[in-house]
């Protein structure tokens, strides 16, 4: 008691054992409360794979939780029992709903000794067991694991990936993805086999609500390519080799079996390869048409070269005739070697035996005997008289000849009609055959009814011309035909009349019908099967179409009902619907294309505010104005892109007046803006929208452009690259899924779901041309369209 010093040095560590122990009491308290937060926020909010769990840091008492509740009823549930709970001073933070992927992609994709597995799955436990099953399909490549988890896996999900990982081993390169409730494999396949097996798979694998789409699933490329197609002795065709693609397949077998009808056993065991060279259905079906000929043999087909063999018809001339033919149609891509075994030659004819002389009869005297006996005895007997009489009656008849037997004189053969004329802007050629002089001034004088210009006559005098038809009534009316064409050809081919050619409008087309309508036509000529439909065009071909506020008008001529549908349903389609003004004509003969490039200038000038465009064989001109440099780079190129033979051009200008910039018309203005900054939302051959910072921006600018004009109707449109479309790639169903994916991110973020609309473009409406080094980036796009 006297030592208070010491006392107090006795306290410390008493104090330090207290301090301590509180510390320790606190930690336990800490975790007890926040292991129970999180059990009690975690079984009111529910779990599910791919949702972030609950969470909790604990400060003290206060509890601050965060994570995904499977509701919005779920995530308040998860709160009020959190703040219910003992020990709990404050309840901070909070969970929000989890909101399922959309679309939920995943994919495993290999390129060389590497295979990488991306995209979405519900936990780890899935993604493990997608490590593994890659490992186990294809042991000894790398796999890289970059998979994420998220919430929204489609039932059957884990044993989907399974499945299609299994696939995997049969491509040389390539994918095998999942998207949502579809699948595909994609990429190229290690043997034509394995490709086959692919394919059949597809359906297999369909099960548990996935269903196959159509990916850029391509055959190996095999080199050098071959085809052969050989027949046995028994008529047996079998076939083996590589084709392109089914539709090249389906009609090279059309053409085997109208080549060896039924009951010809065809066996076609070709298998499916890229590589062809280039005309490979040309030369297959020249292959085919050669075999057919032969009575045995084969044609073969390696790379470029061509090789026949095989047994000729059982006819001298006719085999001959085969191995003729056949060099006849080599050209460029003749054949490298034809052996075709022809029966031997006949022999030669017998040369024709010379007329002998008829010897003079002899005049027997009554009595006389004419044996052979009695001749001998009287020519010995006689041989002295003989000898005078006949040197007298020599000498009294002169030196007669022995009298011949002379052949018979042919008529000559019949030549058989053939005549030409034909007219052009630089007057009329007749070719062909004349009876005689007389002839030939009359065809002279009759070429004036064709109203063309000078006369070139190359005919030939023929005089065993046949004399039906009647030359002279045949050949004017022929000229009377030319006559109502501005350019055409006319033939005759013994009686059969045939013609081609263009006229100046309706009405020339219309009189030149009713001339060969008439019956019956002159001379007892028939009209040669076509002649009377579709041989003769109008020219100029035209058709003009004019857009503006007030409607649609289409003047001039289209080839049949069909077309004037397609460009009234284009119409009806747009704003303008109902507004149309139709005054065309249908006549045949349109230029080849000309539909299709009337279909391109209507699509482009209903998306300006106003324009025209004329069409004619030469091609399409569309010209017209717009308030949106979007739109105008897309015509211009739409038009200059188009596919087909006839070309068409655009030259569209920025309306400097008409263009409305009072709210909601900016709306429009801003979205164009936003899509020249950000083209490209999207991953190449993905519809997947990674909310990294960059896109989470593009759409959180459009939410708020959207909102400043709430009573619009907003067009998302999905758009495009060419990249895969030559392999088969449906760019048209991408860029739709596209534009939907960007409609719901718009919609998750209070956009009404009325407003909004998506249409996909695929490759039809690129910004720049195809192929440019820009493409990439300017036609794979999402851009929005304010509806008039």
């Amino acid at each position: 008691m006297g030592q208070p010093l010491r006392w107090l040095w006795g306290l410390a560590p008493l104090a330090l054992l207290w301090g301590m122990g509180n510390l320790a009491l606190d930690d336990a308290i800490q975790r007890d409360v926040g292991n129970r937060a999180m059990l009690a926020a975690s079984s009111a909010a529910g779990q599910a794979p791919g949702a972030r769990p609950v969470v909790a840091q604990v400060v003290g008492r206060d509890v601050s939780i965060g994570g995904e509740a499977l509701s919005a009823d779920g995530a308040a549930k998860a709160m009020a029992q959190l703040r219910s709970e003992f020990g709990v001073r404050r309840a901070l933070g909070g969970l929000s709903q989890a909101v399922a992927q959309r679309p939920y992609s995943w994919s495993a994709t290999r390129r060389g000794g590497v295979v990488t597995l991306s995209g979405s799955v519900p936990d780890e436990a899935a993604a493990t067991a997608n490590v593994a099953a890659a490992g186990a399909a294809l042991p000894g490549l790398r796999i890289e694991d970059r998979q994420s988890l998220a919430f929204g896996a489609p039932s059957g999900f884990a044993d989907m990936t399974k499945a299609v990982l299994a696939e995997l081993p049969k491509l040389s390169s390539g994918k095998v993805a999942l998207d949502d409730g579809r699948f595909c494999i994609e990429g190229s396949a290690n043997t034509p086999d394995a490709f086959l097996a692919l394919k059949s798979a597809l359906p297999n694998l369909a099960k548990g609500g996935f269903q196959p789409v159509d990916c850029a699933l391509e055959p190996p490329l095999v080199a050098p390519y071959r085809w052969s197609a050989d027949r046995a002795a028994d008529g047996a065709v079998t076939v083996t080799g590589f084709y392109p693609s089914e539709d090249v397949r389906r009609q090279l077998q059309a053409l085997l079996r109208r080549s060896f009808p039924e009951p010809t056993p065809l066996n076609d065991l070709t298998k499916p390869a890229l590589g062809a060279p280039a005309a490979f259905l040309a030369k297959v079906t020249r292959a085919i048409g050669d075999l057919a000929r032969l009575r045995s043999g084969k044609a073969e087909l390696v790379g470029d070269a061509y090789e026949l063999t095989g047994v000729g018809p059982d006819s001298f001339e006719a085999c001959q005739a085969l191995r003729l033919l056949v060099a006849q149609l080599d050209g460029p891509d003749s054949v490298a070697k034809a052996t075709i075994a022809c029966p031997p030659a006949p022999p030669p004819a017998p040369l024709p035996v010379p007329a002998l002389p008829v010897p003079a009869e002899s005049t027997l005297t009554p009595g006389a005997t004419s044996s052979p006996l009695a001749s001998t005895a009287g020519a010995v007997q006689g041989s002295a008289q003989g000898t005078a009489q006949e040197t007298a009656q020599e000498t009294a008849q002169g030196s007669a000849q022995p009298a011949t037997v002379a052949p018979p004189v042919l008529a000559p053969a019949p030549v058989i009609l053939r005549w030409q004329a034909e007219k052009t802007e630089q007057g009329l050629v007749v070719a062909g055959l004349v009876r005689d002089e007389a002839a030939r001034a009359a065809l002279r004088a009759a070429s004036g009814l064709a109203n063309a210009g000078p006369l070139d006559d190359r005919t030939t005098v023929e005089p065993n011309l046949v004399a039906t038809p009647d030359y002279a009534s045949a050949t004017r009316f022929a000229f009377e035909l030319l006559g109502s064409m501005t350019r055409g050809t006319v033939s005759l081919d013994r009686s059969e009349l045939a013609l081609s050619g263009e006229v100046a409008d309706e009405a020339g087309l219309r009189a030149l019908e009713a001339a060969l309508a008439q019956r019956p036509i002159p001379a007892g000529l028939s009209l040669k099967a076509g002649t009377a439909g579709g041989a003769f065009a109008v020219r100029p071909y035209g058709l003009r179409l004019a857009v503006d506020k007030s409607g649609v008008s289409m003047t001039g001529y289209l080839p049949d009902a069909r077309s004037r549908e397609d460009l009234l349903a284009l119409v009806e389609a747009s704003s303008l619907r109902g507004k149309v003004s139709d005054s065309t004509t249908l006549l045949p003969g349109a230029p080849t294309g000309f539909t299709a490039a009337a279909y391109v200038a209507l699509v482009n000038l209903l998306r300006l505010d106003l324009g025209s465009a004329s069409l004619s064989e030469d091609g399409a001109v569309i010209q017209g104005l717009t308030c949106r440099d979007l739109i105008k780079s897309e015509v211009e190129t739409s038009a200059a892109t188009a596919p087909g033979p006839l070309k068409v051009s655009a030259s569209v200008g920025l309306r400097q007046t008409g263009c409305l910039i009072d709210p909601p018309n900016t709306c429009q203005n801003e979205l164009d803006a936003l899509t020249k900054r950000n083209t490209v939302l999207f991953g190449q051959g993905t519809a997947v929208v990674p909310l990294d910072p960059t896109t989470e921006r593009v759409v959180n600018e459009a939410f708020a452009i959207l909102k400043q004009c709430p009573a619009s109707r907003i067009i998302i449109e999905g758009h495009a690259n060419r990249d895969g479309e030559w392999r088969g790639f449906n760019n048209l169903e991408l860029s739709e899924r596209r534009a939907l994916r960007v409609r719901d991110e718009l919609v998750r973020r209070g956009i009404d779901p009325a407003q909004l609309t998506v249409a996909g473009f695929g490759t039809d409406r690129p910004l720049v041309p195809h192929g440019v080094p820009d493409a990439r980036v300017m036609n794979r796009r999402v851009q929005f369209t304010v509806a008039k």
